[in-house]
């Protein structure tokens, strides 16, 4: 248990935040349990089968302390009426399993939003509502500050789930988040066309950290929205989560990775959900649904990105004292075209004047060169310097520069070699000014 000062300061924090950011009454009427550690939030609109989701916590074993599952059943104003139909049956599902089948440690609520603006309902309004009771919740237990677990309502997770959640964040007491390993269940698909665009599209997510990560930059996380978990003291810190219709995760998850300290928990494994969707701009269902509709294999980042990345990368330090221009001849073309674009000079002279230390110079600068704007700069380069590659060809590139020979060119084998890679890379990225690289 932390002490009582710390617990203070994480309820005073939460307490600061709902003041502030909370937009809707909160529903759940018990109080929560003395011992409760982890709330797991679950987004649900137009689900077929939400008792999945809970038979696969259910069936987990018991951590130490309670759990409790907050399924955020919602809507936007307007919505069809079959999703208003699966959204009434995952209501009543919901309630029939909290009450019949739940362990005696996990307790289920739902939280009804039926007709919310169209303007911003979605994942990340839902991830909002649901978090914030959870980060209420947590901060009136002895704790004062438990771990909010964000999954989707179509995911099965490994049976040490929320064991693992609650004592890699016992361990880590300055830890504000963790990045959680996932692998689409791929087994279930072979032979099928799903399943292999599926594969190319998480061999793209693994390629795309993997690079972040040989470049040595300091967000080489997965953002997914179903597999992360942050303490609620970090979320509320944060400004909570943002209300995008997709994305959501992505920008979250980099606010929580600038703290420092972050971390990826590769104890335990999320299975996200194989299947089509078109909800939102972003992720496997609206990948794999393009790749299926235009029959081609799926294209990503030549490796010279992230070449072009780690050279920058190596000049941070000296970029407090030395003259962009003087260093530049350290980057790429690309590179340089793309910083001068972003007006970087004028970035780095207003970082110089306001830093005291290269502690501060880097931290600084990192949050100027962020995964948003690396995310942007992979997209420059693509366009104007390096034309995308297959993502078997770039994954062949990518592991043999990271120390894996003899590399298969078949996307579910080369999956198969980056999951591995994945699985013995160091939990924290380093770069924020964290010591520790092991969890």
């Amino acid at each position: 248990m932390r002490n009582n000062a710390a617990v203070a300061r994480a309820h005073a924090m939460i307490a600061r935040y709902l003041d502030r950011r909370q937009l809707y009454p909160f529903q759940i009427a018990g109080q929560p349990a003395p011992d409760l550690r982890l709330i797991i939030v679950i987004p649900c609109f137009d689900e077929p089968d939400i008792t999945g989701v809970l038979e696969s916590l259910g069936d987990c074993e018991r951590p130490c302390g309670e759990v409790e599952i907050l399924v955020v059943i919602n809507a936007p104003r307007g919505a069809p009426p079959e999703a208003l139909r699966a959204n009434e049956a995952a209501r009543e599902a919901s309630i029939a399993w909290a009450s019949a089948r739940a362990p005696d440690w996990l307790r289920c609520h739902v939280i009804w939003h039926p007709d919310l603006s169209p303007a911003h309902a979605g994942v990340g309004m839902a991830r909002k509502i649901g978090m914030d009771e959870a980060a209420s919740r947590l901060s009136a237990s002895r704790h004062g500050d438990g771990v909010i677990a964000s999954l989707d309502a179509d995911c099965r997770v490994a049976p040490n789930y929320p064991g693992a959640i609650v004592d890699a964040f016992q361990r880590r007491s300055s830890c504000p988040g963790m990045s959680i390993y996932f692998e689409h269940p791929l087994s279930a698909a072979e032979g099928d066309t799903l399943g292999a665009a599926v594969a190319e599209y998480e061999l793209h997510l693994r390629c795309y950290v993997a690079g972040q990560r040989l470049a040595r930059f300091p967000y080489a996380f997965h953002t997914i929205g179903s597999a992360m978990a942050c303490r609620a003291s970090a979320y509320a810190a944060q400004g909570g989560m943002n209300r995008r219709q997709g994305g959501e995760d992505f920008y979250f998850i980099q606010k929580l990775v600038s703290l420092g300290r972050y971390r990826t928990l590769n104890d335990t494994v999320v299975f996200p959900g194989v299947r089509l969707s078109q909800r939102v701009p972003f992720g496997t269902g609206q990948a794999a649904g393009r790749l299926l509709r235009d029959r081609c294999g799926l294209m990503t980042y030549d490796p010279l990105v992230y070449r072009d990345l780690g050279r920058f990368s190596q000049t941070i330090a000296d970029l407090q004292s030395v003259d962009p221009e003087q260093l530049a001849c350290r980057w790429s073309l690309a590179m340089r075209q793309f910083l001068e674009d972003q007006r970087f000079a004028n970035a780095i002279g207003e970082i110089r004047a306001n830093v005291a230390s290269p502690a501060a110079f880097r931290r600084r600068l990192l949050r100027w060169f962020n995964a948003f704007r690396f995310m942007k700069f992979a997209q420059f380069a693509s366009r104007h310097h390096y034309p995308r590659l297959p993502v078997a060809r770039a994954a062949q590139a990518l592991a043999l520069s990271l120390g894996s020979p003899d590399c298969p060119d078949c996307p579910r084998e080369l999956l198969k070699r980056f999951r591995g890679l994945d699985r013995l890379a160091p939990a924290c990225a380093n770069g924020f000014g964290d010591p520790d690289n092991s969890i």
